[in-house]
């Protein structure tokens, strides 16, 4: 069975799934990859789409992006996007999934900063952010 994600509805949210997919390329080391490929391989793999989400919400905030900004990208990841349209998951804790996602991560890159340190990367190496 192929695994198709919802459209966004707005032009909000096709903005974020476009910024979803560029961090995504290259956490992942794909340039070339797009959105559905990435939602068949990471939807239905939780620890794998956590994972991928916990990467981007990194490269994000490293990148100069706020929090806010981050967790709206988040909202468009494939782990999120399968877990309310096709598992029937109410918005509401997924949206503290990413809300928990981005603070979690935030947290590491201040305690990083203030140690003069590099944040935790991800163990598993082709999520590995350089």
């Amino acid at each position: 069975m192929e695994l198709t994600p919802k459209e966004p509805a707005n032009e909000r949210g096709v903005l974020a799934r476009q910024q979803y997919l560029e961090l995504a390329r290259v956490v992942i080391g794909e340039p070339q990859i797009d959105y559905d490929t990435l939602y068949e391989r990471f939807a239905q793999n939780d620890w794998a789409a956590v994972k991928l989400d916990e990467a981007l919400a990194l490269k994000g905030l490293m990148t100069g992006h706020s929090p806010k900004l981050v967790a709206r990208i988040l909202h468009q990841s494939p782990y999120m996007q399968h877990q309310v349209h096709q598992n029937k998951v109410p918005l509401a804790p997924m949206s503290q999934y990413v809300r928990s996602t981005v603070m979690k991560v935030l947290q590491q890159v201040e305690k990083a900063k203030s140690l003069g340190t590099q944040p935790i990367k991800s163990r598993k190496a082709n999520l590995e952010i350089d």
